[in-house]
C-alpha cells in the first residue's frame, strides 16, 4: 500500500480513475485496497476481468476474485458469480448462485431476484414461467434495482406477456429516472412518452428535456428522436443536424436517420431539393436494411428522379422492400406485376401482393383486388368477389370504387343503389368521375330507377363529355340525332358531338358521321 494511503483513500482514487475511464490506474488502486482485504475492491477487480476493462477479459479470473469475496465472508459474491456464469451462458450455475444469494441475504439479494426474473422470463436455467418472472421483477424493482424497474417499464410499454399500459410503464421509467444516478433507457422512454403522447400529454419541451438527459448519459439513439421533434416543428435545419449525428455507424437508428435525410432532400425540407442526394441517402439506408428507403429508391427509379429511369430496378427495390414488410412497396410491386412494368406481367403475382398489402389495411390494394375480379384480369371474372373488395376499400376510406360498385348494382338491377353510388363518385377527386356522370346519364336515358328524362340524360352526358369521355360524347350525338322524349332532334348538334368523339379516336363516331351523310 502506498505510503500514508488508507483503504478509504485507495477506494476514492480507484473510483476517480474509473470515472475518468482510466481503467488501468483504477485497477492499480483497487488491487492495493483488495490486498488489504477490501471486498468492494475485490468485486470491482472481478468486474474489470468480466468486462475486459483495464485488463484482458477473463471469466476465470473474475470467478477467482468473486470467490475471494466469499472467502472474506461477504455473501454478495454469490450474486457476482451468478452474473459471470450468466455471461458464460452457464445458466444452471448462474441460477444456483442467484438462489444462494437470496438464501444468504446480503446487499445484493434483490439484484439476484432480478437475475432470476430474467431466468424465468427467457427460460435460462429455469423452465420458462412468466408469472414467476413478473413476481421477481416486481420484488427487485420495488427494492431499488434500477434495471428491473426499466425492464418492467418495457414489459408494460410493449405489452409483452402483460396488457399494454403506458401509465404503468411510465411509473417504472420515472422510478428508474429518479433513482440516485438515473438511467439512460428510462430517460429515453420518458422522452418518447412526452414526444408521442404515450401515457403522457404530448409536450415537446418535456420530451427534449428527457432526451437531453439520455444523451448526457451516453444514449445516442435518441439523437434521431430529438431530430424528429424538430422535424415535426418544421425546424428542418435543426432536425437535419440531429439526423446527421444519428446517421453514423453504431447508432441504433442509423438507417432511419439516413432514410429521413433522403426524404428531406427529395422534398426540399431544410435543404435545396436534390434528387441525386436523396437517392444517395436512400441507397445508404437501403444498404442498412431500411425498407422505406428501398421503397423510395424503387419509386425514384420508376420516375427517373436522381437517376436514369429504370423500371427493372424500380421493381427490384419494390420487391426487396415488400419482402421486408413495407406495405407501400407491396402495393407498388403488385402494380408492377399487373402492368408488366420492369417485370413480366403476372396477374397472379399482382393479386398475391395486393392481398398482402390489403391484409395490412391498404385501401388502394383492396380497390385493385376488386378491379382484378371486376375485369377478370388473370382470374375468372367474379362480380361478387369484386363487390366484397370494393366495399372493403370504401369502408377503409377509398372513394375510387364507388363507380364500379355502382355498376355491379346496376347489373343486378338495383338501380337506386347504383344511382346512390354514382352520385358519390361525382367529385373531382374520384378517378372515375367522368364514367359515373355518363352512367347517371344512362339511368335517365333508360328510365332505370328514375323517370325517363332525355334532357337530364343529356345534362349528365355533357358533364362527362366535358371531362373528355368519348362514350358520353357519342351518347349525346345519339340523343340529338334521334330526338326522343323531351329533347328535339338537332342534327347539327348531333354532328358536333360525333365530331368531338371522332377527335378522341372513336371509330363508332366516325361511322355515325358517315351514316349522317
Amino acid at each position: 500500500m502506498e505510503k500514508n494511503m488508507n483503504l478509504e483513500d485507495l477506494m476514492e482514487l480507484g473510483n476517480e480513475a474509473f470515472l475518468k475511464k482510466d481503467y488501468e490506474l483504477s485497477v492499480k488502486y483497487y488491487r492495493q485496497a483488495a490486498d488489504a482485504g477490501e471486498t468492494d475492491a475485490m468485486a470491482q477487480i472481478g468486474i474489470f476481468y468480466q468486462s475486459g476493462q483495464g485488463v484482458e477479459q477473463s471469466f476465470e479470473k473474475a470467478i477467482e476474485w468473486y470467490h475471494k469475496i466469499l472467502d472474506a465472508g461477504n455473501v454478495d459474491g454469490w450474486y457476482l458469480l451468478g452474473t459471470v456464469y450468466e455471461d458464460m451462458e452457464d445458466y444452471e450455475k448462474s441460477v444456483e448462485c442467484y438462489e444462494r444469494q437470496i438464501d444468504e441475504e446480503g446487499t445484493c439479494k434483490y439484484d439476484a431476484y432480478y437475475g432470476l426474473a430474467k431466468a424465468y422470463r427467457y427460460g435460462l436455467g429455469k423452465e420458462e414461467n412468466f408469472a414467476k418472472a413478473l413476481d421477481y421483477y416486481q420484488q427487485a424493482a420495488g427494492n431499488g434495482v434500477i434495471m428491473s424497474m426499466v425492464d418492467l417499464g418495457q414489459l408494460y410499454y410493449e405489452g409483452d406477456f402483460v396488457k399494454q399500459d403506458y401509465s404503468i410503464a411510465n411509473y417504472w421509467f420515472e422510478k428508474a429516472a429518479n433513482s440516485y444516478n438515473g438511467n439512460y433507457l428510462a430517460f429515453a422512454h420518458l422522452g418518447e412518452a412526452y414526444h408521442h403522447g404515450l401515457g403522457k400529454e404530448v409536450n415537446y419541451d418535456k420530451a427534449k428535456e428527457y432526451y437531453e438527459k439520455a444523451m448526457d448519459a451516453g444514449e445516442d439513439a435518441v439523437l434521431f428522436w430529438y431530430g424528429e421533434i424538430y422535424f415535426d416543428e418544421e425546424q428542418y435545419k435543426e432536425a437535419l443536424n440531429y439526423f446527421q449525428r444519428a446517421a453514423v455507424d453504431g447508432n441504433e437508428f442509423q438507417a432511419e436517420a439516413e432514410n429521413t435525410i433522403g426524404i428531406m432532400y427529395q422534398q426540399g425540407k431544410g435543404v435545396e431539393q436534390d434528387f441525386v442526394k436523396a437517392a444517395e441517402w436512400y441507397q445508404k439506408a437501403a444498404g442498412h436494411g431500411n425498407a422505406s428507403a428501398m421503397c423510395a429508391l424503387g419509386t425514384m427509379y420508376n420516375r427517373g428522379q436522381g437517376m436514369a429511369q429504370d423500371c427493372a430496378q424500380a421493381a427490384y427495390w419494390a420487391l426487396q422492400a415488400a419482402k421486408l414488410g413495407d406495405v407501400v412497396a407491396m402495393y407498388n410491386i403488385g402494380s408492377y406485376y399487373e402492368e408488366g412494368n420492369g417485370v413480366e406481367q403476372d396477374y397472379v403475382a399482382a393479386l398475391a401482393w395486393y392481398m398482402r398489402a390489403a391484409d395490412y389495411g391498404d385501401e388502394d390494394a383492396m380497390n385493385e383486388i376488386g378491379d382484378i375480379y371486376y375485369f377478370g384480369n388473370g382470374v375468372e371474372r367474379d362480380y361478387s368477389i369484386a363487390k366484397e373488395w370494393f366495399e372493403k376499400a370504401i369502408a377503409a376510406g377509398n372513394e375510387t370504387p364507388f363507380m364500379p360498385l355502382g355498376t355491379i348494382y346496376y347489373y343486378n338491377e338495383n338501380y337506386d343503389k347504383a344511382m346512390e353510388l354514382y352520385l358519390k363518385a361525382v367529385n373531382d377527386d374520384n378517378t372515375y368521375q367522368h364514367i359515373a356522370e355518363a352512367r347517371i346519364g344512362d339511368l335517365y336515358l333508360e328510365g332505370s330507377g328514375v323517370e325517363q328524362d332525355m334532357a337530364k340524360a343529356a345534362e349528365w352526358y355533357e358533364k362527362s363529355a366535358a371531362h373528355g369521355y368519348a362514350t358520353a360524347m357519342l351518347a349525346l350525338g345519339d340523343i340529338y340525332c334521334d330526338g326522343e322524349g323531351n329533347v328535339e332532334q338537332d342534327l347539327t348538334k348531333a354532328k358536333e358531338w360525333y365530331e368531338k368523339a371522332k377527335a378522341t379516336g372513336s371509330e363508332e363516331a366516325e361511322q355515325r358521321l358517315a351514316d349522317l351523310e
